[in-house]
């Protein structure tokens, strides 16, 4: 039997490749037969993906060299069928504590780097015809959390910028979406859980009907998105949160 999706052949770019919801992505990607270029840091992590993935290809970088781009536009052989977004850093930092550099840093990474990529790979047309774009946001996006405001600002962005750019790129049937998942248990939720109480985890975990996700549950949609299965899905912001923003 066919499988529902199928991605054979077709090569995507997935920022933060090497944890997380990132790395769930580039496996699913290639259990459906895609090639994957996986941005990351950790050169350990990246060489033991393409020890494990045949279809896998590492680029070290870190994104919060915006000015360096072009190094690691360079490095993208192929033409590319989609991308998907998914480094991010969260910090929380109450207003009065408020820091620009902190800011910029987490500004840089979720949101600024991707629009500079983008364009420079529009610019000199890496991305074919009917690809597909995908912004991994957060339901913090439309929610008002404690110390929150740099970490959700930077999603909201891109949830808008989806929209933009879905008009934009329409021309050339390339869709783009974001995917706002609620909480997922990775490590970067597994740090933020360390500096909060007991007593609130538990709390925030009654808010969601279906509990935490996992980063296979974001990952499954993503390759959804990217298949031809979404052709005539864009300019979408998609919650995949376990209901928790559908209830009280």
């Amino acid at each position: 039997m066919e499988n529902f999706i199928n991605l054979n052949g077709k090569v995507f770019l997935v920022t933060g490749a090497t944890s997380g919801i990132g790395l769930e992505t580039c496996l699913q990607i290639s259990k459906y037969g895609g090639i994957v270029i996986g941005v990351g840091r950790n050169t350990e992590k990246l060489n033991a993906l393409s020890n494990q993935l045949p279809s896998f290809v590492g680029i070290n970088y870190d994104l919060i060299n915006i000015d360096g781009l072009d190094k690691l536009i360079s490095k993208i052989d192929h033409q590319l069928d989609g991308i998907v977004h998914c480094a991010g850093i969260v910090q929380l930092l109450p207003i009065k504590f408020f820091n620009i550099e902190v800011l910029n840093k987490i500004r840089k990474v979720n949101y600024d780097s991707i629009l500079v990529i983008i364009s420079k790979l529009l610019k000199i047309k890496k991305i074919n015809k009917d690809a597909s774009i995908i912004f991994i946001s957060s339901i913090a996006s439309e929610m008002g959390m404690k110390g929150n405001s740099i970490y959700s600002s930077t999603k909201a962005a891109l949830n808008s910028t989806t929209k933009v750019l879905a008009s934009e790129l329409a021309s050339q049937r390339i869709r783009v979406n974001s995917i706002a998942p609620g909480q997922v248990e990775t490590k970067l939720t597994v740090e933020i859980e360390s500096k909060v109480s007991l007593e609130a985890i538990l709390i925030d975990k009654k808010k969601y009907p279906l509990g935490y996700g996992i980063p296979e549950d974001v990952a499954n949609l993503s390759v959804f998105l990217l298949s031809s299965k979404s052709r005539w899905i864009t300019g979408a912001v998609l919650n995949i949160d376990g209901g928790r923003s559908s209830t009280f």
